[in-house]
């Protein structure tokens, strides 16, 4: 009597830990130098500059990033970040 033999493919849609490469984005066109935090608005670096350009304060800034790094939309997240501050800079326009 022969016995079935039972075998499980592994998947590939994830990788053990110690396989996982870091995320290049040279490789994909976004610019953004080795180790930078890519969210759904774009490259940390370029939203904080834009953050920046608007009149957030730094520590309003760290704020957002906290928020983003949660998964927070950027529109959110300043709104959360105005009221947990209770500051808006002055040239506070919608963001996206």
């Amino acid at each position: 009597m022969a016995t079935a033999q039972t075998s499980h493919r592994q998947s590939n849609r994830f990788c053990p830990p110690a396989q996982r490469r870091p995320f290049h984005h040279r490789a994909q066109g976004m610019g953004l130098p080795h180790g930078g935090e890519m969210f759904a608005e774009g490259g940390w670096s370029a939203i904080k500059i834009r953050l920046e350009a608007r009149g957030w304060s730094a520590h309003q800034i760290e704020l957002f990033h906290i928020h983003l790094r949660q998964g927070w939309p950027l529109a959110m997240a300043a709104r959360q970040v105005a009221l947990a501050t209770g500051l808006c800079p002055l040239r506070s326009r919608p963001m996206g």
